[in-house]
């Protein structure tokens, strides 16, 4: 299966996995009841279906992303996603992620919910779908217990036609949820992972995503005490701004307020210490840091909060991912997002920023990944992989491959190679 390629970040949750008010998330709080309420009838599913058919293009993003959303299973999903790559073989890293502490309310499903429908995918496609196994300090009660579960789920083969398959691939943290990566919760898990070879995927995007909507918990957050160095981390403060008149007008403050303070347990500094105490450990951080940071490091952003993101160093994100990958050779990113925002904005000379970090000594740690479904919200899966796949085929990096055979398959290959995979 080595020669196939592969899609390193792909995301399959319903909104069923999804805390009730999920779109508040993305959407004024005046508007996001109603649009998942109507969104889940008959009628409001036909409305979505004929703006997804439409020409207008924001309006075709954003249906084509609650339609999706709204599907009944996770398998409809994984399908609709495999159909955006037809007549060839493709393999997927679908991120499964615990969406219960966002401040936003549970899931109708629970995280094992969600998880034991995966399983389910796995036995209906066990070499399309690579799973990986979400990973929150908030789900048990302690670092062992979350360690020991995990593990079980990992070793817990399944049947598929007479044979036995793991059904987990990897691990996905995402801090911005309201944990700091170091939680000393997970150091167990993460200290497994290192021994059995198990990749790591974080979260890195500066100002995007999900993040947790619970002011209070931000404020109060737990377990600041970095356990790799027994040093208090600088616990972040709550950001108040008042907004433009537009946001006041449409009462997105809160939303913007949250999304910029969580963004600090993202920051990728704050995993330093990890990687110097678990030498083996594989992590991703994925996004690249993000196109706003890739922009701001290239002097083609100006926004202050850009040039110095909020964070203990306040340095480009950016440019951190780069300075890990150099000292760490375990240390990988992606750039899934990015090629969507790259289309919807019309930033193809990104593609040459990618080339060009590919080219480098670290170039072996950078890999293929788009982040679907959430991308239906900037640029349609097809169209995205189909724009930056063209430019990659035909770029040919120093060691002879091309851009594209690197990134979606030598470098994933790399990154996956555990027991479980």
């Amino acid at each position: 299966m080595n020669n196939i390629y592969k899609n390193a970040h792909t995301h399959i949750f319903t909104m069923n996995n999804a805390p009730k008010d999920f779109l508040k998330l993305f959407l004024p709080s005046f508007l996001a009841k109603p649009a998942d309420n109507f969104t889940n009838t008959d009628f409001g599913a036909w409305v979505v279906r004929l703006l997804a058919s439409g020409n207008n293009g924001a309006a075709k993003r954003y249906a084509t992303f609650l339609q999706i959303g709204k599907s009944k299973y996770q398998t409809d999903i994984f399908e609709n996603l495999m159909s955006r790559y037809p007549n060839e073989t493709f393999q997927f890293v679908t991120l499964c992620q615990n969406l219960e502490y966002l401040g936003v309310g549970r899931s109708v499903s629970g995280f094992e919910g969600q998880i034991e429908e995966v399983i389910d995918i796995k036995r209906k496609y066990p070499t399309n779908i690579l799973p990986f196994f979400g990973l929150d300090p908030r789900w048990k009660s302690d670092e062992n217990e979350i360690q020991k579960t995990v593990e079980r789920y990992f070793e817990t083969k399944i049947e598929v036609g007479g044979t036995y398959v793991y059904p987990f691939q990897g691990l996905k943290i995402y801090p911005s949820t309201g944990h700091y990566a170091f939680d000393k919760k997970l150091k167990k898990t993460f200290e497994w992972a290192a021994d059995k070879g198990v990749p790591v995927m974080t979260h890195t995007y500066y100002l995007g995503g999900i993040f947790n909507y619970d002011k209070n918990y931000i404020t109060h957050n737990l377990n600041p005490i970095d356990p790799y160095t027994g040093k208090v981390y600088d616990v972040p403060q709550f950001i108040e701004e008042r907004g433009s008149f537009i946001s006041r007008l449409l009462g997105t403050q809160k939303r913007e307020n949250c999304k910029h303070s969580c963004s600090y347990f993202l920051e990728p500094h704050s995993y330093e210490s990890m990687l110097n105490s678990i030498k083996d450990l594989k992590i991703c951080f994925a996004h690249f840091g993000g196109v706003d940071q890739i922009k701001a490091s290239m002097g083609l952003n100006n926004q202050n909060n850009q040039i110095n993101p909020y964070g203990v160093l306040q340095k480009n994100w950016f440019s951190q991912i780069q300075d890990l990958m150099s000292q760490y050779p375990n240390v990988y990113t992606d750039i899934s997002y990015d090629v969507a925002e790259c289309l919807a904005k019309e930033n193809n000379m990104l593609y040459k920023v990618f080339f060009d970090e590919a080219d480098k000594s670290y170039g072996k740690q950078i890999l293929f990944g788009t982040d679907y479904f959430m991308t239906e919200k900037d640029s349609l899966e097809e169209n995205a992989v189909q724009g930056f796949r063209n430019y990659a085929s035909t770029a040919k990096l120093q060691n002879g491959n091309s851009l594209w055979d690197q990134m979606a398959r030598t470098n994933i290959n790399n990154y996956l190679q555990s027991k479980y995979y």
